[in-house]
């Protein structure tokens, strides 16, 4: 089926999200804030999107998982009215509506949260072990490596020193399992952070941060670097569901399923370059 002009794919590793938009103009304009073309590919979900004109008064959430509930019906609100929609998981078809807002930079970063759950939602139909995660990431000798921990743990900071190196984001990455490996790929999520490229590599290391006066790395039980990462993989909950009793424990399994085979380590680092060759000595492809 040919692209319409008002239409928009989003590739997240060969799961496609189309998204069906009022205006051309609009369309256009998630083109350039994900930093990457429409898709020619054929989308595993199709959605109608939809700007609200009228006022939201309730605050922003921080999640809009969290906010969320889902009727019987398949129908969802999310924030009091923020966002609502329907999504048919059998047809892999749905309408998603969202006060305008949320299509104003910055707030675009928050409507970003519902095509995380899209991209769940399209995962089943494209039938991808795949996995979104809060992470910095760049590409460095033929590698890719992750960066990960919480809030102010230093993700952008050390994305900012990884300008020699292919960037990817410093935001939302898709992890992806393969029959040669798990893979990291960029996702164009954080359209604010124009300093990355899009690109995919072989997952070599993931690195837990931890911002010290000297570079170093050093090993990590299994018990903290699962729960850790665990953390920061987006909960994998689809637009016709909501988070329960076993998204947490889905999130700390996936975490598992990568560490069996990519490496952990706790990086410490200051703000400049320096870890890199530290990184590199370690996992970089001459060393393999």
């Amino acid at each position: 089926m040919s692209l319409a002009a008002n239409e928009y794919r989003l590739d997240l590793g060969g799961t496609v999200l189309s998204l069906s938009c009022p205006t051309e103009r609009l369309a256009g304009g998630l083109a350039h804030w994900f930093d990457r073309d429409s898709s020619p590919a054929e989308p595993h979900v199709r959605l109608d999107l939809e700007v609200v004109s009228e006022h939201h008064d309730a605050d922003l959430p921080n999640s809009l998982l969290t906010t969320k509930i889902v009727a019987e019906d398949g129908s969802f609100d999310v924030a009091d009215g923020l966002i609502t929609g329907r999504y048919d998981p059998r047809l892999g078809q749905g309408v998603i509506r969202a006060k305008q807002l949320l299509f104003e930079v910055p707030l675009v970063r928050v409507l970003e949260q519902i095509f995380y759950q899209a991209f769940y939602s399209a995962r089943a139909h494209s039938q991808a072990d795949a996995y979104l995660v809060h992470s910095s990431a760049a590409i460095a000798d033929g590698g890719g490596f992750l960066f990960v921990g919480p809030s102010e743990a230093g993700k952008s900071t050390a994305i900012q020193n990884s300008a020699a190196h292919h960037v990817l984001g410093d935001e939302m990455h898709l992890v992806r399992n393969t029959p040669d490996g798990w893979v990291v790929e960029g996702t164009g999520f954080n359209g604010l952070f124009r300093d990355k490229k899009p690109g995919k590599a072989p997952l070599r290391a993931i690195f837990v941060l931890d911002k010290t006066p000297e570079h170093g790395l050093r090993e990590v039980s299994k018990v903290q670097a699962v729960t850790t990462i665990g953390r920061e993989i987006v909960p994998p909950v689809g637009l016709e569901s909501m988070a329960d009793e076993t998204t947490l424990p889905a999130m700390v399994d996936a975490a598992g399923r990568i560490l069996q085979s990519v490496p952990v380590r706790c990086l410490e680092f200051r703000p400049d370059p320096g870890f890199w060759p530290l990184i590199l000595e370690e996992f970089g492809k001459s060393t393999r």
